[in-house]
């Protein structure tokens, strides 16, 4: 008790305020005096970010504007997005890139020393494809 007494006074609060959390009030900004005058730079920000907003509420006035007269003209009255100007997208074909399993993995079996079941994690094959590839690769017995 006597700890959260000193706590209490140090921070010039109530036990009560100090079992609460905190003092019930706290100013979030202190008010400048009268006598405060802007500097330069803070004259010049808070003039451009005026202008700035002014832009963007006549900017959004007119786009709307826009928007509404083209709509009584009766354009974009769907909900469709509108398409790109750019030409048309290419479509990826359905057949995957690169080597067929098959032959990439008697690729694999015959460069590498790669094991079966890496073989059959990179190709996609199962293992026992696998293992018939490499059986029938060998070489007959002389």
């Amino acid at each position: 008790m006597a700890a959260a007494k000193r706590m209490a006074k140090k921070h010039n609060m109530t036990l009560e305020e100090a079992a609460e959390g905190g003092p019930a009030e706290e100013p979030k900004q202190k008010a400048r005096p009268a006598s405060y005058s802007m500097s330069a730079t803070e004259r010049v920000f808070a003039n451009s970010l005026h202008l700035m907003e002014g832009h963007l509420r006549e900017e959004k006035a007119r786009h709307e504007a826009a928007l509404k007269a083209a709509y009584d003209r009766g354009l974009a009255k769907d909900n469709k997005p509108q398409k790109s100007l750019a030409g048309p997208k290419k479509i990826r074909s359905k057949k995957p890139r690169g080597m067929p399993p098959k032959i990439h993995a008697a690729v694999l079996l015959r460069e590498t020393e790669l094991s079966l079941r890496e073989i059959a994690s990179i190709t996609g094959l199962d293992i026992y494809k696998i293992t018939a590839l490499k059986l029938k690769n060998r070489k007959p017995a002389a």
